[in-house]
């Protein structure tokens, strides 16, 4: 009966080492089947990431070069600002002539002097305006 016994354990024994055995080697099989996994997602990962870096220095290049388009844009702006000062600096000036000369003009119109006062209100004399450059005489008297 020991020996029966004994055989019976044996048996036991011997089916609950096969089991286990039969578990690990699931366990090891579904491991590897997981391992497997995780290196194809490190793979894609890493396949992202090269994207995303090539992204991220195309980005770093687009940004560098937009920072020197906008550093030239202000540049110009700045001329622009200093012409159009310069224009309007300009124009001032030539109104304040423009104003003076006129008030000449309007003074000899109101000239005491008969001859001053009919040339003042009167065309242009052909002969000064052949002294001109860029002038036509087609409204001479």
């Amino acid at each position: 009966m020991i020996t029966t016994l004994f055989s019976s354990i044996e048996r036991v024994l011997i089916l609950a080492l096969l089991l286990a055995l039969a578990y690990a080697t699931y366990q090891l099989a579904q491991s590897e089947s997981d391992l497997n996994a995780a290196q194809t997602t490190i793979k894609t990962k890493n396949a992202q990431l090269e994207t995303l870096s090539i992204q991220a220095e195309y980005l770093s290049q687009s940004v560098k070069l937009s920072e020197q388009q906008n550093q030239k844009l202000m540049r110009e702006r700045d001329s622009i600002s200093r012409i159009n000062s310069e224009y309007e600096r300009r124009i001032e000036i030539i109104t304040s002539e423009l104003a003076v000369t006129q008030f000449e003009i309007d003074s000899l119109r109101g000239s005491h002097n008969e001859t001053v006062k009919t040339w003042a209100n009167n065309s242009i004399p052909c002969d000064a305006i052949s002294l001109l450059k860029y002038t036509r005489t087609a409204n001479c008297n």
